[in-house]
């Protein structure tokens, strides 16, 4: 039995993803090989890396273009080594441009060799023609969205939920009380959190609406707000926002923490409004972008809604306010509707409640790690 399975990540998040499945494959097979495209986080757990993840972490069209060759080395690179290695399988974890031309490239020279997808390409947000090149070159596909198997449902290919991963991720560190001690807040307010982003410049997008949202809801002596910072984001970021002083920057190391103690979570358009599903912490959902690259993603995009827990509900659980509808005064009468109708919000609760359960559990790295077992 061949015992080298190759592991292919392309960015940060999916490095994370694959050290989790590593830590699983090694437990059951100690003597398994894994080779691969990885960074310190699969490299920590025991993959001989032919290439780095660091160097492929380019965000957006214009990064892509200039870094086009050192992309083309990393696809060179780890095929010379998948093809001599010949291994019994190879699993590809996201990057779904980079892995779908790896994929055609293997099953063309290797055909024996069983290729798994870890998450499923966003077909149901766009592109729904790749179907196709999924089902003729993956031979296992393990989703991370309850939705998704059913659009292969009629197609024949090995299609498994293996639940959201961050639900193995969800741990929160500091009670009640010991959150508030350690931060200066008030048990006795409702705190209303903000998650303004991971990138340096979404988030200067977003501050000045939410500059004057603060200002204006910093007035009501029964709230109190704190700002969650991403380790991405720079400390001075904040500070030249011209914030007000009541505002609390928290560092997101404690992000589970804050969304757990939070009333409400004003949170930009991506994983965090997940991560809100699973707190079960109502929310305002909002986005903005320069008007081009929203209008681009209009004619591509065919979902109606932007955030994953409405898409996964599939009707409006949490508000979406996207580029002009992002106002102060629209984050006011939305947090108001919040704070004054309870059975609003004991029904947002409830229903992020059915987005959470319908998430799968714990334990989607062993999962995919039992994927690769059952194909090696």
């Amino acid at each position: 039995m061949n015992k080298i399975v190759y592991i292919t990540a392309g960015e940060q998040s999916g490095d994370l993803l694959g050290s989790e499945v590593i830590k699983h494959l090694k437990a059951s097979i100690p003597d398994v090989v894994t080779k691969g495209i990885g960074g310190e986080m699969m490299t920590g757990a025991g993959l001989i890396p032919v290439f780095r993840t660091e160097q492929l972490g380019f965000m957006g069209f214009f990064e892509l273009i200039k870094h086009a060759f050192v992309i083309r080395k990393a696809f060179r690179t780890v095929l010379k080594s998948i093809i001599a290695d010949k291994p019994s399988v190879v699993l590809m974890i996201d990057f779904s441009e980079f892995h779908i031309k790896l994929a055609k490239k293997i099953k063309k020279m290797l055909p024996e060799t069983k290729i798994i997808k870890y998450v499923c390409p966003q077909i149901w947000a766009s592109r729904e023609s790749r179907i196709k090149d999924i089902v003729e070159y993956y031979d296992c596909l393990c989703c991370i969205l309850p939705f998704e198997p059913e659009l292969f449902r009629n197609e024949l290919i090995d299609c498994r939920y293996v639940g959201h991963p961050l639900m193995d991720k969800y741990k929160t560190g500091l009670g009640f009380s010991e959150f508030c001690e350690k931060f200066g807040l008030s048990e006795d307010k409702t705190l209303i959190s903000v998650f303004p982003g991971s990138r340096e410049q979404e988030v200067k997008k977003h501050l000045p609406v939410l500059r004057d949202y603060f200002r204006k809801i910093s007035t009501r002596d029964d709230i109190q707000i704190a700002a969650c910072r991403s380790g991405n984001i720079k400390e001075e970021t904040f500070g030249d926002a011209d914030l007000p002083s009541q505002v609390k920057i928290i560092s997101s190391e404690y992000q589970w923490d804050i969304m757990e103690h939070s009333g409400i979570v004003l949170c930009k358009s991506g994983t965090s409004t997940l991560q809100t599903a699973i707190t079960k912490t109502p929310s305002i959902v909002f986005y903005k972008v320069n008007p081009l690259s929203f209008y681009i993603a209009k004619k591509i995009v065919k979902t109606k809604f932007i955030s994953l827990p409405n898409i996964i509900a599939g009707k409006q659980i949490n508000p979406e306010l996207i580029q002009s509808d992002f106002t102060s005064e629209a984050l006011l009468k939305e947090t108001d509707k919040l704070l004054n109708n309870e059975d609003i919000y004991q029904m947002r609760k409830n229903e992020l409640g059915l987005v959470r359960d319908a998430l799968g559990g714990t334990g989607a790295g062993n999962k995919v790690a039992q994927a690769v077992i059952d194909y090696i």
